[in-house]
């Protein structure tokens, strides 16, 4: 439908803003002129006539009567209006369907995704960001370093250094934050369309049953003005701002990479810096390990040089027993002893010292690796001669005696006398101390009784 409907006979042109030809907008239609008769005698006086009802209302009559009723807008600024040709009913009331103008005050603009062109030409920034954040393991690799060295936390990516990450950041707002697009330009006319019936009662109109066709100006709403927008310091997209944003991008793109340079160099001279650092540590960590296992196999070789020589042929180790508050004399003579790679195995006797010529065969081992408190010796009690009145005939007696004893470190034995039965009484042992003596080797094989 056009705004204005323009060679029709009974043509209605209303608007609310002629004031100054108020003779324009006096009624719906211009009756029809006629030619004027001929001069006839003057009519008899008639009695004077109360004045007809106006067939259809004026424009300022429809512009009062819908005011209320026409839709407000922030953006736009109500204008004319112009009426289609009314249509009376038989009550007399009258159909109106008016086309009301609205006007858009300023540029409107709506906020749109940044243009793929400002993240494709970001992508600049690609290579040096992810060779200042790549992982630690890289560089090393690069610079001879192995896999063995390497951590968790050196395959993990670095972040980048706060200026450069800055940079970044900015780079990516100038890419990918919003813009605003003029949506409406200044001045566009939008038009609305109203239907009403409008009813003379009273020397007055009335208007009812209105409605408001806005569909087209209801979507302004969803615009901002200019004047928003530059007030809030929004990026307005044109053709002249859309190359001075992509030359702001390229200047901080190259002010990124210029940035990152002597880092990225840096990253890798602190790379080789490291495995030169870390080869050094290695290799005086072997040459400490080395230093510390000569040292530990010299202790080791002086201890088993120690018990080779106080479990030799020839030794005797004298001292006492006790059990509760009985106690006597007990000599460990070593007959024989021969070295093993970690341990000494040696045959003897064992007598009571005040008793020389009554003996028992025993044949012992002595562990070379020191536990605690010394070297373990373990001693196996097998038949000979012995004082039957003493306590330890029980031991002697039984067919599991053995002795449990430490070699310490100054060449003495300590331990227990007992029998492999005893386990569950542990309070029937001897308490055995013995230091070596410097005496010769008995014949072990006299007075020798078999049991």
């Amino acid at each position: 439908m056009h705004h204005r409907l323009v060679g029709m006979k009974k043509q209605l042109i209303y608007t609310a803003l002629l004031a100054a030809a108020p003779l324009l907008l006096s009624s719906c239609f211009d009756e029809e002129k006629t030619e004027a008769p001929a001069a006839e005698a003057p009519a008899p006086e008639e009695q004077p006539q109360e004045p007809a009802a106006p067939t259809c209302p004026t424009d300022e009559e429809i512009s009062a009567g819908l005011a209320d009723q026409l839709p407000a807008s922030d953006v736009a600024e109500r204008g004319d209006f112009t009426c289609e040709p009314p249509q009376t009913a038989e009550d007399g009331s009258v159909s109106l369907t008016v086309h009301q103008t609205y006007t858009v005050r300023e540029n409107l603009y709506t906020r749109e995704s940044a243009p793929e062109a400002f993240n494709e030409l970001r992508k600049g920034i690609n290579d040096a960001v992810n060779a200042a954040t790549k992982p630690e393991s890289v560089y090393l690799l690069q610079v001879g370093g192995t896999t063995d060295m390497l951590t968790d936390a050196d395959r993990a990516p670095k972040p980048l250094p706060e200026d450069l990450q800055a940079k970044a950041n900015e780079l990516k707002d100038l890419a990918e934050g919003s813009v605003w697009t003029q949506a409406r330009p200044a001045g566009e006319t939008i038009e609305v369309l109203v239907h009403t019936t409008a009813r003379y009662e009273e020397g007055a109109w009335k208007f009812e049953g209105t409605t408001v066709e806005d569909a087209a100006l209801q979507p302004l709403n969803d615009f901002k003005a200019e004047s928003a927008v530059t007030s809030e310091g929004a990026f307005i997209l044109n053709d002249e701002t859309m190359q001075s944003r992509k030359a702001e991008i390229a200047e901080k793109i190259e002010a990124l990479n210029a940035a990152a340079e002597p880092y990225i160099n840096s990253r890798e001279d602190a790379a080789r810096n490291r495995l030169t650092q870390e080869q050094a540590a290695a290799e005086e960590a072997a040459h400490k390990a080395a230093e510390e296992q000569a040292a530990a196999e010299a202790v080791r070789q002086q201890w088993v040089d120690a018990c080779t020589k106080a479990i030799a042929s020839g030794k005797n180790f004298s001292g006492e027993w006790t059990r509760d508050n009985r106690f006597g004399e007990l000599t460990l003579h070593i007959e024989q002893a021969k070295s093993f790679d970690g341990s000494i195995q040696f045959i003897g006797t064992l007598y009571d010292t005040k008793l020389p010529e009554a003996s028992l065969d025993i044949a012992g081992r002595c562990d070379l690796a020191p536990g605690e408190g010394g070297a373990h010796v373990d001693v196996t009690i097998y038949d000979g001669r012995y004082d039957p009145d003493q306590p330890t005939a029980e031991v002697y007696d039984a067919r599991d005696g053995l002795l449990s004893l430490v070699l310490t470190q100054d060449g003495k034995l300590t331990g227990i006398m007992s029998c492999g039965a005893w386990a569950e009484t542990p309070e029937k042992a001897f308490r055995i101390s013995l230091s070596p003596k410097a005496e010769a080797a008995k014949d072990s094989g006299k007075n020798r009784r078999r049991r």
